[in-house]
């Protein structure tokens, strides 16, 4: 495909809704789909993570951060759990292509039920963007369980959550009342409830203003002395965009 027709194809996408059958629509709104990757990596890297390091992306969906990640790490380095394998593949025969993921060797895993301990590897960051927003509390709890077992000592989570500071908030349903997939529908629930679950399977964690233009994100750590001061979060900076009218 020359690069002309892939752009046309690109800016066709962005007319659909969230949800179309579309690899670039399907994950959220594809006018944004640019922006949510980039948003990712700029936390990661700038909580840390280097081409040497190890990252797992759960739900990694059509790989809008992934694509990024291929490039950054070194191979071997990423591996992307999603249950609706369609999304990566037609990403990668699509936009990235063949040649990225024969010299990044990257690892893709097909699950829907946060198995990844039987990944048998340790990993230094591990995500889980709007991946919370559609579960009961049951699998919100073996979600952070499960990646609490593939944290490297001193590694780190970082979720999204529909939390009582996010604007949709009112019209979602308690993920307190919840169980299972809850998808298409969101989920709430509160940061001190987030907080509560999380030190329930040995994580330490807290809410960081990182932004996100539905969700809060969440950092998580084993050792107390991880947590970010007032001054490092100063410092690291709020993600808000500048000179777009998505976010103004």
């Amino acid at each position: 495909m020359s690069s002309e027709k892939l752009e046309q194809k690109i800016n066709r996408s962005k007319e659909l809704k969230p949800g179309a059958d579309n690899y670039r629509a399907y994950v959220g709104p594809p006018k944004q789909f640019d922006f949510m990757g980039a948003t990712q990596f700029a936390l990661l890297f700038l909580l840390g993570v280097r081409e040497e390091h190890s990252v797992l992306d759960v739900g990694c969906g059509s790989l809008r951060t992934g694509r990024l990640f291929l490039q950054f790490l070194l191979p071997g380095r990423y591996v992307g759990v999603e249950p609706n394998t369609w999304l990566w593949q037609d990403a990668i025969a699509h936009e990235i292509g063949e040649d990225i993921v024969r010299l990044k060797e990257p690892r893709f895993i097909e699950d829907e039920t946060f198995s990844l301990d039987k990944l048998d590897r340790y990993f230094d960051f591990v995500v889980l963007q709007s991946i919370l927003s559609h579960t009961g509390g049951d699998l919100f709890d073996r979600a952070l369980e499960q990646a609490g077992k593939v944290l490297r000592p001193r590694g780190q989570l970082l979720f999204t959550v529909l939390d009582e500071f996010s604007a949709s908030y009112s019209g979602c349903l308690d993920g307190n009342g919840e169980s299972g997939w809850i998808y298409p529908k969101c989920v709430t629930f509160d940061q001190s409830d987030v907080l509560k679950r999380c030190a329930q399977v040995g994580l330490n964690a807290q809410r960081i203003g990182w932004f996100h233009p539905r969700q809060s994100w969440y950092r998580a750590f084993t050792e107390q002395d991880q947590v970010l001061s007032e001054g490092e979060m100063a410092q690291m900076g709020t993600g808000r965009p500048l000179f777009d009218d998505w976010f103004s």
